[in-house]
């Protein structure tokens, strides 16, 4: 079977980076393995349905799949709509999908929707596929018939992340994907995450399957996969994008240990506050790691305790960042704005607690309701989503989609745009003036224009 893939990437954050999803990678691997043919339309800054259609008459596709968050959606929804008239079958997996499932019938063109890690159920699907599913039971895989949805069962997570093959990057073109991040490598050792945030998806994806849903590849694994990618591409440095890399001590002590015998590339990595320590640091500094990015998202201990389900205090973020910078480790901070409830003084303790722990980089996304969280439903409660704007699209974390009495979506946009600028100002004018230039509306046209130009910028204000 020929499964054509379509990714979407669309007035994100990113100004010039192509990205690579490790999922449609894997979801291509698992089928390759077994004697099937994919190929993709990467979707990066615009829809380009020309590139669709052209490359439908070059692959002649019996599948169509596509993934989506949800900012991703409305563009997605416009591919399936504009592809419908033709005889391909149609699937859409990932978050939205999974969360919001009433989105089959909803979208006109769509044959069905994977739930949940989709490996097993969409190779399922193609093994049984003859121009049209021959079984309409297939766990994980929710059906669009002429009789009605028909809704499957979902599968078990992947015990056992070791059994799975190498992500497919080649699908992806993975060498200019490296070459436009400045020669930074982005590779995940784990699945899921044990936190209950309620601005987030993943407690909500941890629920759907049965199963352990937090699983990490072995180190030895973990080490053969990246020694492979070293072999085979160019690249000066490793970004670890799992959830929480710090949770396990002893996989963090062993895996460090052998990176640094077998691997020895620079490497940056995400933490948390309640999976950090001095001996943990110490391991990652020692294996090569130069930066750990730590999220805070609100610095109003109360309000972050309260409404995101976020538990550490303000002295212990301080004492974190602290320890890192000790061991020798540049910090990153992760910061929201425009959360439901929040007003511009409860935003001001965000700037205050980055002005005191002094990040050498942070970034500041406004924040989105995504169905199945529980600040989605308080947003829907509180009247915060208006229905004629629920299926606006907005430029994803650098607008809001709520209406707040006390906090305008004036304010918060402005609130976004200056907060760099209030975090170093007091400490390096220079540093905050790019800051501004970057985040402002000037800085997007220029960054989209002059590409190179963002170079300078991150080395400048390192980020």
């Amino acid at each position: 079977m020929r499964i054509l893939f379509v990714y979407t990437d669309i007035n994100t954050m990113g100004q010039g980076e192509k990205t690579y999803h490790l999922g449609v990678g894997m979801l291509s691997a698992v089928l390759k393995n077994k004697g099937h043919k994919t190929d993709l339309v990467p979707m990066y800054g615009s829809l380009k349905l020309n590139s669709l259609f052209k490359k439908i008459n070059e692959f002649n596709p019996d599948i169509l799949a596509l993934t989506s968050d949800t900012t991703q959606f409305p563009y997605v929804k416009n591919i399936i709509k504009n592809t419908s008239h033709l005889d391909i079958f149609t699937i859409l997996g990932g978050v939205h999908a999974s969360l919001k499932p009433g989105c089959l019938e909803e979208t006109e063109g769509l044959d069905a929707i994977c739930i949940g890690e989709g490996e097993y159920s969409l190779l399922d699907l193609v093994n049984s596929f003859n121009k049209k599913p021959t079984r309409y039971d297939i766990e994980g895989i929710c059906f669009k018939t002429e009789e009605g949805i028909i809704r499957n069962k979902t599968r078990p997570f992947i015990e056992n992340l070791d059994s799975l093959p190498y992500s497919d990057r080649e699908l992806f073109d993975y060498q200019k994907i490296i070459d436009s991040d400045f020669g930074r490598a982005s590779f995940m050792l784990s699945r899921g995450c044990p936190y209950n945030c309620s601005y987030c998806a993943s407690p909500s994806m941890g629920k759907i399957q049965e199963g352990k849903y937090v699983r990490f590849m072995s180190a030895e694994r973990s080490i053969k996969e990246l020694k492979y990618l070293k072999n085979k591409y160019n690249f000066n440095s490793i970004f670890f994008a799992d959830d929480t890399f710090t949770l396990d001590k002893n996989f963090v002590i062993d895996f460090c240990g052998q990176f640094k015998k077998e691997i020895a590339v620079p490497f940056e990595a995400n933490s948390r506050v309640e999976s950090s320590s001095k001996e943990i640091f110490k391991a990652l500094k020692e294996a090569g790691c130069f930066k750990i990015h730590i999220g805070i998202e609100s610095g109003d201990e109360e309000f972050r305790k309260e409404y995101l389900n976020r538990k550490m205090t303000n002295s212990q973020i301080i004492n974190t960042f602290k320890e890192a910078r000790e061991a020798g480790l540049l910090t990153k901070s992760y910061n929201i704005v425009g959360f439901p409830c929040e007003t511009p003084q409860i935003h001001q303790a965000t700037v205050t607690i980055n002005k005191e722990i002094e990040p050498d980089g942070h970034v500041c996304y406004i924040f989105q309701p995504y169905p199945g969280t529980r600040l989605f439903d308080v947003s829907c409660e509180k009247g915060f989503i208006k229905p004629e704007t629920s299926n606006k699209i907005i430029f994803s974390r650098r607008d809001t989609s709520l209406d707040m009495p006390d906090f305008s979506r004036r304010e918060i946009i402005k609130s976004h745009q200056n907060f760099s600028y209030n975090v170093y100002k007091a400490k390096s004018l220079k540093k905050a003036l790019i800051y501004r230039l970057y985040y402002s509306p000037l800085g997007e046209i220029l960054l989209k224009i002059f590409n190179p130009l963002k170079g300078l910028l991150k080395k400048c204000s390192r980020i």
